[in-house]
């Protein structure tokens, strides 16, 4: 996973080589390319589906429970794509297209297994009379194709499995399957947040009360999209034998975005660590991270 995202990284920094310093946050665009599934009553190992989306081709009969499901697949998928903070969504892009902007992105998927759990549970009653109500919980599983446009070069092959909680179970395999693919949205907008977050400074101090920083300053604002509410992690930053090692200590979120580069958060945890940091003149990064 390391190594996977060196890569996707190296590759869109690469790409974007030329642009200014100041684009630290800039986007990227991305398109879906071919949705494609496995055979009637196959699950495909990785190695197999990997092969398919590299091909582009899917022979032999079609799953036909599975295309049935195929506008809500997308519907996902385009929704994950749509959401990340470094990614713009864009379906005018062409996959074929070498004119397209440095670092846009086409993304094909395939299908690698849908389907619903069942679980029949009996209830006996007062009387005596007894019961079964059958419940079904879904599962659906994609393997995600990045690639270059320009290029050609596959960034990444990430596998997201879509699954209801054990509480979400329904009365159909087909809501419980609908209800698995619409979690896909989710993990994939995740995915891509971690592998490209937005970045920005601490810059100086604010609020400090019982031995604690409460409040703090961050060079990001509403130039690069800040928003009140955006959950950041703070980083101590070292240069160890000439190599850039980072430490989170805190977490802290946007509470008011005070100008185009420069917003105040409030210190969610760490806070006794944030204060030490920068009053030792410690570099402190802060970069989005998950709630």
């Amino acid at each position: 996973m390391k190594k996977l995202i060196i890569l996707f990284v190296a590759a869109l920094l690469s790409a974007t080589s030329v642009m200014a310093q100041g684009e630290r946050n800039c986007s990227y665009p991305i398109t879906l390319g071919n949705v494609q599934y496995a055979h009637h009553g196959e699950r495909l190992s990785r190695g197999e589906a990997m092969g398919k989306a590299l091909a582009g081709v899917l022979t032999g009969k079609v799953n036909v429970e599975a295309t049935k499901f195929e506008t809500d697949v997308k519907s996902a998928i385009v929704r994950g794509l749509s959401s990340s903070y470094r990614f713009r969504f864009d379906d005018s892009l062409s996959p074929f297209d070498k004119n397209v902007p440095a670092g846009a992105i086409v993304v094909d998927a395939v299908i690698t297994n849908i389907e619903a759990q069942s679980e029949t549970k009996t209830y006996r009653e007062k009387n005596g009379k007894s019961h079964s109500t059958t419940y079904y919980k879904g599962i659906t599983e994609v393997i995600l194709t990045f690639k270059d446009i320009k290029s050609g070069e596959v960034i990444a092959n990430p596998t997201f499995t879509g699954q209801g909680s054990g509480s979400s179970t329904y009365s159909t395999s087909d809501k419980a399957v609908k209800d698995a693919i619409n979690k896909l949205s989710g993990r994939i907008t995740t995915w891509l947040n971690q592998y490209m977050p937005l970045q920005a400074n601490l810059v100086e101090g604010s609020t400090v009360k019982k031995n604690k920083q409460k409040e703090v300053y961050i060079d990001f604002g509403s130039r690069e999209g800040a928003y009140k509410g955006l959950h950041m992690g703070v980083y101590v930053v070292k240069n160890i034998a000439g190599h850039e090692a980072s430490s989170l200590v805190g977490k802290i979120k946007i509470d008011a975005v005070e100008g185009e580069d420069i917003s105040l958060c409030k210190v969610i945890s760490g806070g006794k660590d944030i204060k030490a940091a920068i009053e030792s003149g410690a570099t402190l990064r802060v970069q989005t991270i998950d709630k």
